[in-house]
């Protein structure tokens, strides 16, 4: 492996993350937080200043599969790591920083915070900040100087609008790919560009729209961020606040499910609002490639896709099993607002909530549900999990081989649509279903054993939790139903590792640990 034409490209990446870093302390900056000022200013320099350093370190050259699956794996890694610094730099531990970085570059939704102020907003404990590294600098920086201190006071808020802004703007972010964004802003990547797009989109369908990646990438940002604004005006109109309407878009489409508000959309008790959440989930859950499809050539290009006719099938099936079976109190439909809604949050692998009483519906329910968080959406979008195409496909092959039962000497083929499943893209499909559930149950029995001395770490704990991760959900059951704020530290590296690889369809970060990997 050429390592230096690895640093140059996470070089770039950090480059990258230190100029966005600049608009979560702009929001900042208009909420008068003195602290997120200075967190997101320190993170910006640190991030643009190691970018310098590692593309200075590295060089520029012909990007192979060995280059590619490094740069992934290492370039998200190293984003979540200086994204995590303003949470450090405000007052939270190394651990639940990093927790909620990857929760929010992962697209899962998963959270540490717990407290709130009265508006309902997320806050950081006020010991916490007091003792925070950016409290101790600008303390540092005022010194004595009484007049200063004074007109400090008066413009240091007690609100995280920019932090709160920087969780969802990481699922905006993430939720299409860090290196995605990466290979639409550099042209010149070329070759490379495509091997990186292969090597952050590992999965049975590689359509590219164009020829090009560099112009496949630019497309599906500009659907993807047109989608974001058009929610934006919608949220909006629906009377949800400016504030709320982007953050809670850039979490939806992204299906991260962070919301600025404690309580999700519980806080706005809207089904209207509820209504355009789960329409844009549900877009999210869907391939892009087809989005765009239906956006330029064939408006009926969704109706025609078989993954997506059979995404809306298991949608339908999992809301009538809550429906009818899952212990929801009310009328019928006050049970189908809860029932859909939930369904289409985790298999869209979202995370928002509009009930809090989901913890103490039906076992059926939770067991639905965690299915669905292990489907997650189609092939191509922003959701986590297995995927509905490999599902079908996985269906398909099983069907073929009953009927080869009977009729040994037939001849049969997997068909996905109009196409032909060839054997190279059907093995290693079936493959990553298998590996993917074998990691979930690996990780929740690693999970259950580093929190065997806490009695409240039940089986439906560590199942919903590891898979919820790993499919980039972000809500639980037990102790983790809405945050994992009561997980030890280890718990939590493990909920990191998970959302980590659930992020990059597990291969990516697997390679980096076979040795031949690393040969020149």
């Amino acid at each position: 492996m050429k390592l230096r034409i690895v640093f140059d490209v996470i070089g770039t990446v950090l480059k990258i993350m230190g100029l966005l870093l600049l608009v979560p302390g702009l929001v900042s900056a208009y909420y008068h937080e003195t602290s997120g000022i200075a967190a997101f200013a320190l993170t910006s320099l640190l991030s643009i200043g190691t970018g310098i350093i590692l593309s200075r370190l590295g060089t520029k050259g012909d990007i192979g599969n060995k280059e590619a699956f490094a740069a992934v794996s290492l370039g998200w890694l190293s984003a979540t790591f200086f994204g995590a610094l303003p949470f450090v730099f405000q007052g939270l531990g190394p651990v639940d920083a990093l927790f909620e970085s990857i929760s929010g570059f992962s697209a899962t939704g998963a959270t540490i915070l717990v407290e709130s102020n009265a508006q309902g907003y997320y806050i950081v404990n006020s010991t916490l900040v007091n003792n925070s590294i950016c409290t101790a600098l600008i303390n540092g920086v005022t010194g004595d100087m009484a007049g200063f201190n004074i007109a400090f006071q008066a413009i240091n808020s007690q609100t995280f609008y920019g932090l709160l802004f920087w969780r969802s703007f990481q699922q905006l972010i993430g939720g299409l790919g860090i290196i995605l964004m990466v290979v639409a802003i550099f042209p010149q990547l070329r070759v490379a560009g495509r091997q990186l797009f292969r090597a952050e989109t590992v999965g049975p369908s590689k359509e590219t729209i164009t020829p090009r990646a560099t112009a496949t990438a630019r497309i599906l940002w500009k659907v993807y961020l047109l989608f974001n604004g058009l929610q934006i005006i919608l949220l909006y109109a629906a009377g949800m606040p400016f504030y709320d309407a982007v953050c809670t878009a850039f979490s939806t489409l992204a299906t991260g499910g962070f919301s600025p508000q404690a309580s999700s959309l519980v806080a706005y008790n809207s089904p209207i609002i509820e209504a355009i959440v789960a329409l844009f989930i549900v877009l999210g859950m869907s391939s892009f490639t087809l989005h765009y499809k239906a956006l330029t050539s064939d408006r009926l290009a969704w109706f025609k896709d078989e993954e997506f006719r059979f995404m809306i099938i298991i949608l339908a099936f999992a809301t009538t099993v809550l429906l009818f079976f899952g212990g929801i109190d009310g009328g019928l439909a006050e049970r189908f607002r809860f029932a859909s809604f939930q369904v289409i949050s985790f298999m869209g692998t979202c995370g928002f909530v509009n009930s809090l009483d989901y913890d103490k519906w039906s076992t059926a329910a939770k067991l639905a549900l965690i299915m669905v968080m292990l489907i997650g959406g189609c092939i191509g979008s922003t959701a986590g999990g297995i995927k509905v195409g490999r599902l079908l496909v996985g269906c398909k092959y099983a069907y073929n081989e009953l009927r080869h039962m009977i009729h040994p000497h037939a001849v049969m083929s997997v068909r996905l649509g109009e196409a032909r499943v060839q054997e190279e893209v059907l093995r290693p499909m079936l493959f990553y279903s298998f590996f993917y559930l074998a990691i979930w149950l690996a990780l929740s029995l690693v999970l259950a054993m580093v929190s065997s001395g806490d009695p409240r770490v039940d089986l439906q704990v560590v199942a919903a939790g590891i898979a919820s991760c790993m499919g980039g959900v972000g809500p639980g059951f037990g102790i983790i139903t809405f945050d994992w704020s009561q997980m030890s530290n280890a718990g939590k590296m493990i909920g990191f590792f998970a959302m980590y690889i659930g992020r990059l369809e597990l291969m990516p970060i697997f390679l980096l640990f076979i040795p031949e990997l690393w040969r020149k």
